[in-house]
């Protein structure tokens, strides 16, 4: 770079995690980002994260940060190293009846002025690297890595990234890993907020089937909403042993990679054809109960416009475009993992296991079990 502005060692900010590399630089009003080439962690990389890094953090002898995010959340609730600074909500609470995931009900409320969420399912959020910024109830929590926050259900916090404030959102960065339990397993994936931009790759998150992760994070929930005594130490270790079994299971490849994602772009609309819109939408959101309507908000297009365009130029129905994406999926799923029938009809959005079953049958002329069998080596 021949015409730009001097660079000296300290305009630079750097963030560091196996697999990536951030230097930020800052003048005036130039920013320039330089990424390494991968700007996501292979599933080696994650697993050696978590065994170096992640799960030291947790060990007994460590000072580790653990606290439980609660509404009305004080000085009192959170670890010396962590700082809250109090913010007045602007917006109402606006409750969510329809959208459902994983074939449970997972938003609950949101608040739009607020940049709030409810989930009805339990949170566990890590700070890797950097200082985040993480927005519960009426407060917001200045975090450093080390940072283990446990959310249970029905607590506000925060929505959208990126997870800075302040001076940080010119001058600042930060590396999350986040986990959220369902019925049949856990969905994990990472982010990094880097000054105002945010990155969250539909390649970084994984489905891991695991009842038992997903039990150890109801417990957790359990533990701290009944604070009983040492709960900090059971805690730790069971935050422990959750992260030494997801990487357990990414190791022996129980994982889906990459996993349903709730907030993933769909292609440049102005390089995008419609048909190449629509099916990526549907690719990256299958999981969830999918109706047309949400689609053509989506697109920006009344129900009428969008029927007419699904027939005009994809030459199908929206229904049958979502069936057929299930099905792909659901083949590709049966070659690549062990999941079982509940399981993928779970990941999948399908209402039963038996609508499942019996819709892959009429459509592949074989059952789930004798497809896996004839495309299994």
């Amino acid at each position: 770079m021949t015409d730009g502005p001097d660079l000296h060692k300290s305009t630079f900010r750097a963030v560091c995690v196996p697999g990536i590399q951030v230097l930020l630089y800052n003048h005036r009003h130039f920013e320039l980002y330089i990424l390494t080439a991968m700007s996501t962690i292979a599933p080696k990389q994650l697993v050696q994260l978590l065994r170096s890094q992640v799960i030291p953090w947790v060990s007994p002898d460590s000072q580790n940060g653990i606290f439980v995010a609660r509404e009305d959340l004080c000085s009192l609730d959170v670890p010396d190293d962590i700082t809250i600074s109090r913010r007045k909500r602007k917006g109402k609470r606006v409750a969510i009846k329809k959208p459902r995931w994983h074939d449970m009900r997972f938003f609950a409320a949101v608040w739009p002025d607020d940049n709030l969420q409810e989930i009805t399912v339990p949170k566990l959020v890590c700070i890797v690297s950097g200082v985040a910024d993480y927005l519960i109830g009426d407060y917001c929590a200045h975090c450093g890595s080390g940072t283990f926050m446990l959310i249970p259900p029905l607590v506000p916090h925060q929505q959208f990234a990126p997870n800075l404030r302040g001076e940080r959102l010119k001058n600042g960065s930060c590396v999350l890993l986040h986990a959220v339990g369902f019925k049949h397993g856990v969905q994990f994936w990472y982010s990094r907020s880097i000054n105002e931009r945010h990155i969250n790759d539909y390649t970084d998150n994984y489905l891991i089937s695991s009842t038992s992760a997903a039990q150890m994070l109801n417990l957790l929930v359990e533990e701290s909403a009944e604070e009983k005594p040492h709960f900090k130490s059971i805690a730790t270790g069971l935050i422990a042993a959750f992260f030494a079994l997801i990487a357990r299971e990414i190791e022996a490849n129980n994982y889906i990679h990459p996993g349903p994602m709730e907030n993933v772009p769909v292609q440049d609309r102005d390089t995008a054809t419609f048909p190449e819109q629509v099916k990526e939408y549907v690719e990256t959101h299958c999981h969830k109960r999918l109706r047309l309507e949400d689609v053509a908000v989506h697109m920006y297009m009344s129900r009428s416009q969008f029927t007419r365009r699904m027939r005009q130029e994809v030459g199908v129905t929206f229904v049958e475009l979502l069936t057929r994406v299930r099905i792909e999926q659901a083949c590709k799923m049966l070659r690549e993992t062990k999941f079982s029938n509940i399981v993928l009809a779970d990941c999948l959005g399908f209402q039963s296991s038996t609508y499942f079953q019996s819709l892959f049958r009429s459509r592949m002329g074989c059952t789930p079990t004798e497809y896996r069998r004839q495309h299994t080596p």
